[in-house]
């Protein structure tokens, strides 16, 4: 449920992103995220999903069309959470692409008022997702990160807004701690309620328990995300391996 940014250093990155609620041809999660079927590599989704994808590109709806774009040195790339995205490096200009290019960029997810809500509530309900902090003894389990996160936003929150030691200690002579620590607590207050009322990005929904991940995790009826996976998605379908590098969701 994060934003995040990307930077070029060296080469060139071509994305393409599919908007909220709009699956990428060849792409197949579970109703509740848990799970994802797609192809196993960005090779094999070119060779097979590529036609499906330039047709979509036309779509009578504009707001389900793809969008993509080339990200160079010196661009900085916004990329809004629930939207899927891919990323294939291309190499410099002066023809670093016969395999020999060399790709450095810097990336940073983060969270803002806009997105704190689904963040929340994806802390909450969607701890199963939760990654990258079950392999380290120390880190924070992922049960108990909502609560975790929330206690930081209210004890740092706010710290990095301006930037910089010297802004910071500006701010803390202009600014008295209380008053911030004032200004956090009715953000998260008013994300908390925003959060009860549901999700605020189509990326995600809550399924009946009647629905959710049928197949993957057991239970009874409906279309198991294995079964989507092995049925066309258009003329030039082709079959899907299980894993998860193609494309990435935030």
């Amino acid at each position: 449920c994060t934003h995040a940014w990307n930077a070029p250093i060296v080469g060139r990155k071509r994305w393409i992103f599919y908007p909220p609620g709009v699956t990428p041809p060849g792409v197949h999660p579970s109703p509740s995220g848990d799970d994802v079927c797609m192809p196993i590599s960005i090779g094999e989704w070119f060779l097979t999903f590529w036609n499906e994808h330039v047709r979509r590109r036309s779509d009578p709806d504009p707001g389900r069309r793809p969008l993509e774009c080339t990200a160079r040195p010196g661009d900085v790339l916004f990329v809004p959470h629930g939207w899927w995205h891919m990323v294939v490096n291309i190499g410099d200009e002066d023809g670093g692409a016969d395999g020999g290019g060399i790709s450095v960029a810097l990336t940073r997810n983060y969270v803002s008022g806009s997105n704190l809500p689904d963040v929340l509530r994806f802390l909450d309900t969607r701890v199963g997702q939760i990654s990258g902090c079950r392999d380290r003894a120390d880190a924070v389990k992922p049960e108990a990160l909502g609560e975790e996160f929330r206690r930081a936003l209210l004890t740092h929150g706010g710290e990095d807004e301006v930037g910089g030691e010297e802004e910071e200690e500006k701010k803390s002579d202009e600014t008295p701690s209380s008053e911030r620590r004032g200004r956090w607590s009715s953000l998260l207050r008013e994300a908390e309620a925003a959060s009860r009322k549901g999700w605020s990005c189509a990326a995600w929904s809550d399924p009946p328990p009647s629905e959710e991940d049928v197949g993957s995790h057991g239970g009874g009826g409906g279309t198991s995300v294995l079964s989507k996976a092995k049925g066309p998605c258009s003329s030039n379908a082709g079959g899907i391996a299980g894993g998860g590098f193609s494309f990435s969701f935030l």
